[in-house]
């Protein structure tokens, strides 16, 4: 059994899918079970999947009901102790697969910012949120499935169903992993919050999502702010 599931769940994705494969296979193969769930894409994705297909542990290209149908796809078919969810776009920088990653645990993960500045991601208090990018969570294969009832948020539901709160540890590696800034979260800005302030109400009560909703809509008129002068 491999040590690492790595999920790629893509749609139509043509121009980014082959550096996010790529960058896959350069890390510890002996360690990575590599699996990609494409939506039926109709742009030619396909076809750069079909070139790594004796690469591949397993993949498959059908219709599905959203992100996180095709992520649950994935979790079914994964056989490693450690799953990272390294969604189409994002991709591996240097060596972050090695003999030492633990399970479970968080990886650094960069990403570039309304300035296009690269920064690291900074850590948050879990009851403010998802501590760090779903990718730069190395979570326990426990069969457990994410909430397709979110849409958006559904990556912070299941990292609470884990019951990991402050206590995963960081990998001391060289490498990082990329965050593409352009996904569906960033364009779904205020359906992204009203969900994610629902399941901070729920597993931790009404003052902490009315704390969330306050940090979330400041961060909303920086970024236009800074969007607006940048222009």
């Amino acid at each position: 059994m491999k040590t690492i599931s790595i999920i790629t769940v893509v749609y139509n994705d043509v121009d980014n899918i082959d550096q996010t494969i790529k960058s896959v296979f350069e890390q510890n193969n002996q360690m990575v079970e590599y699996i990609i769930i494409d939506g039926a894409s109709t742009d030619g994705t396909v076809d750069i999947i079909k070139k790594y297909d004796a690469q591949l542990d397993y993949w498959v290209s059908e219709s599905d009901k959203g992100i996180y149908d095709a992520m649950n796809k994935g979790i079914t078919k994964a056989t490693g102790e450690g799953l990272i969810f390294l969604n189409c776009g994002d991709y591996f920088v240097g060596k972050v697969i090695d003999e030492n990653i633990k399970i479970p645990s968080m990886i650094e993960v960069k990403y570039k910012n309304v300035l296009n500045r690269l920064i690291t991601r900074k850590e948050k208090f879990y009851k403010h949120g998802l501590p760090n990018n779903h990718q730069g969570i190395i979570f326990e294969n426990k069969c457990l499935f994410y909430d397709t009832n979110y849409k958006i948020a559904a990556d912070y539901d299941f990292y609470m169903r884990h019951d990991y709160k402050n206590s995963l540890p960081s990998n001391k590696i060289e490498g990082y992993i990329y965050f593409d800034n352009n996904g569906l979260n960033q364009q779904n800005l205020y359906k992204r919050d009203k969900e994610i302030a629902s399941l901070i109400k729920k597993y931790h009560g009404v003052s902490y999502k009315y704390l969330f909703l306050i940090k979330s809509l400041s961060k909303i008129i920086i970024k236009k702010l800074l969007r607006k002068n940048n222009v």
